[in-house]
């Protein structure tokens, strides 16, 4: 019974290690829309949403694996979190249609709570889960 623990602990390691490396990793930064400026909001919308579309694009599926897990954070201007959220692991169609801006105004819901002064600046990051198995089965393969 020690086997089948110690095969998958090996393998949470080798993809630990592949996200430390950057594998499947896509960082963003967009400017962090004043408090109440609805045009300024909406921008950022579209430019999270084109982001983690044009990210989408480029990335591979092996067997059909096409998830991805999205995290968006608020920082302050000495880089300090203020506010976070993940997306959780969705499937690309869930940043088309109508459900794909609810997401991300709901998270811009949460920075409006923050003190407009505290806001600099926003952080997305994506990890494609494509692109991670797809580069663990080369190196399983190798």
């Amino acid at each position: 019974m020690g086997l089948p623990f110690f095969r998958r602990g090996a393998a949470e390691r080798r993809v630990a290690e592949a996200i430390r490396q950057g594998i499947g990793v896509r960082e963003f930064t967009w400017e962090a829309p004043a408090a109440g400026d609805t045009h300024a909001r909406r921008r950022a919308i579209e430019a999270i949403l084109a982001s983690i579309r044009e990210a989408m694009g480029s990335m591979r599926r092996p067997y059909g694996i096409n998830h991805v897990a999205v995290a968006l954070a608020c920082r302050d201007h000495q880089g300090r979190v203020v506010c976070s959220n993940t997306l959780g692991v969705l499937r690309p169609e869930s940043f088309y249609g109508d459900g794909s801006e609810a997401r991300i105004a709901a998270f811009l819901d949460d920075v409006e709570s923050v003190p407009g002064e505290r806001r600099a600046r926003i952080d997305g990051a994506l990890l494609s889960l494509g692109d991670l198995a797809f580069e663990l089965s080369l190196r399983t393969a190798a």
